[in-house]
C-alpha cells in the first residue's frame, strides 16, 4: 500500500505562482499569438484555401488551450482560499484579459456563422477533429448579435454576472456553521455541515439543515439581490437581445440537446410523480417514521457508519480506477 500524507493544494504543475515570471511570459505569448491571429481577418473569404483555414483553426485552438490553462489556474487558486485578495485580484485580471482576447478573435466566429451552408460545407469536409466544433458554432447563428454588440456583452460580463458570482462565493465560503453533535457544539464549513444531512441521526440531520438555513438567511436580502441581478442579466441578454424562445433554450443549445427532448424528459417525470411519492412513502416506512421530512430525504436506511484512514481511502479510490483502466497501474 502506498503511503499518502495530506498536504496543501499544490498548483505548481500548472504555474509556479500567479505572479511568477513564467506567468508573465504566458500573458506576453498570448498577446503575441492573438496579434498574429488578428492578421488573418482580411484573408477570411468563402473561397479561401482550405489548408489555410484549417491552419487558422489549429492556431486558435493553441491560443485558447494556453489561455484556459491560465484561466483554470486562476479558478483553482481562488477556490483554494476565496478570501485570498491576491487570488481574487488575479482572477479578475485573467477574466479581463480573457474578455479582451475573445473580442480580438471574435471576428472569426462571426465570419464563420455568416457563411452559407454550402460555403461552410467545403471547409467542414476537411475539418477532421474540428468538425463537430465548427458545426456547433453555426447553430448559434440565429442568436448572434453584431460585432460591436457582442464585444460590449463580453466586456459587461467581467463586471456583471461573473463578478457577482465571484462575490457570492467570496461571501458564502467564509460562513461558519455551529451544530451540536454528540453533545458537543462543533464549528464547521458548509462541506462539513452537509455531510451531516446524510447521517443516521435524525435530530442531527434536522439541526444541520436548520443551521444552514439560519446562516444563509442572515444574509437573505443581500443574497437575494445577487440572485435577482444574475437572473435579470441572463434574461436581458438571452431573451430580450438574443431572442431565445425560453430561458432554458440557451443551455439546451449549448449542450446540443433539442428543446423538445428536455420538454419530453420533464413531462415524463411530471406524469410519473406517483413513483417518487411511492418511494418516499417506502423510505418513511424503512426509517420507521410517519411522514418523511425535508431533513430525511438523504437519510441512510441503515445506521452503519464506516470510517477510513486517509491512506486506505486513497488506495481504495486508486484501486477502483485501476480496475476500470488497467493502464493506470503504469
Amino acid at each position: 500500500m502506498t503511503s499518502y500524507e495530506p498536504s496543501k493544494w499544490d498548483l505548481i504543475d500548472l504555474f509556479p505562482s500567479h505572479d511568477s515570471q513564467k506567468m508573465e511570459e504566458v500573458f506576453i505569448t498570448l498577446d503575441n499569438a492573438v496579434k498574429d491571429f488578428e492578421g488573418f481577418r482580411e484573408k477570411l473569404t468563402p473561397n479561401m484555401d482550405v489548408e489555410t483555414f484549417i491552419s487558422l483553426v489549429k492556431d486558435q485552438e493553441k491560443l485558447y488551450r494556453l489561455f484556459y490553462r491560465v484561466s483554470q489556474y486562476a479558478g483553482l487558486l481562488f477556490s483554494e482560499n476565496t478570501q485570498n485578495q491576491d487570488a481574487i485580484a488575479f482572477q479578475g485580471k485573467v477574466q479581463q484579459f480573457g474578455s479582451e482576447l475573445t473580442n480580438r478573435s471574435l471576428f472569426f466566429s462571426l465570419w464563420w456563422k455568416s457563411l452559407t451552408d454550402e460555403e461552410a460545407e467545403r471547409f467542414i469536409r476537411h475539418a477532421g477533429e474540428f468538425t463537430y466544433w465548427l458545426k456547433q458554432i453555426r447553430k448559434f447563428k440565429p442568436h448572434t448579435l453584431s460585432e460591436p454588440e457582442e464585444k460590449i456583452i463580453n466586456m459587461k460580463d467581467v463586471t456583471g454576472s461573473s463578478a457577482i458570482i465571484r462575490l457570492y462565493s467570496t461571501l458564502t465560503n467564509r460562513y461558519v456553521f455551529e451544530v451540536e453533535v454528540d453533545g458537543e457544539v462543533k464549528k464547521m464549513t458548509r462541506g462539513e455541515l452537509m455531510s451531516l444531512v446524510q447521517g443516521p441521526d435524525a435530530d442531527v440531520r434536522a439541526r444541520a439543515y436548520q443551521e444552514l438555513y439560519k446562516v444563509f438567511g442572515d444574509d437573505g436580502i443581500l443574497l437575494g439581490q445577487m440572485y435577482q441581478a444574475i437572473v435579470r442579466d441572463f434574461h436581458n441578454e438571452n431573451i430580450d437581445l438574443r431572442k431565445y424562445p425560453t430561458p432554458i433554450s440557451w443551455r439546451n443549445l449549448y449542450n446540443d440537446i433539442p428543446d423538445e427532448v428536455v420538454e419530453t424528459l420533464l413531462a415524463v417525470a411530471q406524469n410519473n410523480t406517483e413513483i417518487f411519492q411511492r418511494y418516499f412513502k417506502l423510505k418513511a416506512k424503512w426509517l420507521k417514521i410517519d411522514k418523511l421530512r425535508r431533513y430525511d430525504i438523504y437519510a441512510p436506511v441503515t445506521s452503519s457508519v464506516k470510517q477510513y484512514e486517509f491512506d486506505k481511502a486513497v488506495n481504495l479510490v486508486f484501486k477502483v480506477f485501476e480496475d476500470f483502466d488497467p493502464k493506470m497501474k503504469e
